[in-house]
């Protein structure tokens, strides 16, 4: 992931820091009255210091309103291409994630690879913060998808299959006892919400939690 890094070093270098702020990976919840977005931001002041994550959080109705929080809270502009994570909690996933999805996948800055994960028994932005490392997320959704512990469902493929007839199976994250994310099965999602857990170490393993 440190290639990534690479054009906000050359930023740095050329005193254009405070106008990009990137994006590793978001995380929506549900509040009273609408949403709760945090972002979470890349940092690397110099090319002796690890990138390290930093967060922003907003409150809206919808999506467009909640980056505009972001992007409000910020000296430049939010910078989304790189954004890899995109975590839904138990409650947003309840909703209808059609809209969500479309919207993500017609946004020029967000890339069609953003992964999707449902947090189960705990925020969505709680379990970022836990993660601790920038990228960390991404990391570990690669990893379970790539050993099959996990759906590898990016944002477009989320998308397709939703389209088609409402259903699809996005990976499961939550916090163990130890305080570490980790792998949590399956969110099985009907009629564009969600329906149910799966769990098991294979994708559709398992009984219904």
């Amino acid at each position: 992931m440190k290639r990534l890094l690479l054009p906000f070093i050359l930023l740095l270098l050329c005193g254009c820091s405070q106008e990009v702020s990137p994006v590793s990976a978001l995380a929506l919840d549900r509040t009273e009255d609408g949403y709760r977005l945090t972002a979470e931001l890349v940092r690397q002041d110099s090319l002796d210091e690890p990138a390290a994550p930093s967060y922003l959080s907003a409150a809206g109705r919808d999506l467009p309103a909640l980056l505009r929080g972001i992007e409000n809270l910020l000296p430049g502009e939010l910078y989304l291409s790189h954004a890899q994570v995109l975590l839904l909690s138990e409650e947003v996933a309840q909703d209808s994630i059609l809209a969500l999805a479309d919207y993500l996948c017609q946004h020029n800055d967000v890339r069609l690879s953003l992964r999707v994960a449902v947090v189960r028994e705990g925020a969505a932005d709680e379990l970022m913060k836990a993660s601790g490392e920038v990228f960390a997320l991404s990391e570990l959704l690669d990893r379970s998808a790539s050993a099959g512990t996990l759906p590898d469902m990016p944002l477009y493929r989320t998308a397709e299959a939703l389209h088609a007839d409402g259903t699809a199976i996005l990976p499961a994250l939550r916090v163990d006892a130890f305080g570490q994310t980790a792998p949590a099965g399956t969110a099985v999602f009907a009629r564009e919400r969600l329906s149910c857990f799966l769990d098991g170490s294979e994708i559709g393993g398992g009984s219904h939690a």
